[in-house]
């Protein structure tokens, strides 16, 4: 899916989330951001940071009768940290819902050193999606961290869809340390 449309996608939805009451905290805050959109979508979301396994994805949502649970790698930066933060989000503001993993598929993604038996009664259910919803939550995730930072509505567009390479500092900065190995 090319950026334009995918933007489009995501803006949209916000801007419907906006006349819900959705407000994006300034400067960024996760655990603010999770209340907000829980309040809105009426579904508690829960923060849990853990040491994820080697192999494992930085970021999971669990889909739970309760509300979403959002997994994050807790040993990164705090920049990489609300990155992943921020996608995992993503997925539930697009209404994604992932495709349901055997639990050998849970057991070797999440938790490698359990029995599989004891993850999926633990879990109850997890799953991966496509590839397309993977690129839907990057763009979104991509959206609130530039309406935090830029001060802007979360639905509101830029001048240019297509602009080219990021020149905004911050983007940049949040980019290079999101991508630096996290501290040991």
């Amino acid at each position: 899916m090319k950026s334009s449309p995918l933007r489009r996608t995501c803006r949209d939805r916000l801007r419907q989330l906006e006349e819900q009451g959705l407000r994006m905290p300034r400067p960024f805050d996760a655990p603010q951001l999770c209340q907000r959109v829980g309040a809105v979508l009426g579904q508690r979301i829960t923060l849990v940071g853990v040491p994820m396994p080697a192999g494992a994805p930085f970021g999971l949502t669990f889909f739970t009768d309760a509300g979403h649970v959002v997994a994050y790698e807790e040993r990164t930066s705090r920049v990489h940290r609300d990155h992943i933060i921020a996608h995992e989000i993503g997925h539930i503001l697009l209404g994604h819902r992932a495709l349901a993993l055997d639990d050998q598929q849970a057991s070797q993604l999440l938790m490698p050193a359990l029995r599989p038996t004891l993850v999926h009664r633990v879990l109850a259910r997890t799953g991966v999606y496509s590839r397309g919803e993977e690129q839907e939550a990057e763009m979104m995730a991509t959206i609130l961290l530039e309406a935090a930072a830029r001060d802007t509505d979360l639905g509101s567009a830029p001048a240019r869809d297509d602009a080219g390479p990021v020149t905004d500092a911050a983007l940049e900065a949040r980019l290079r340390h999101g991508l630096e190995p996290p501290p040991r």
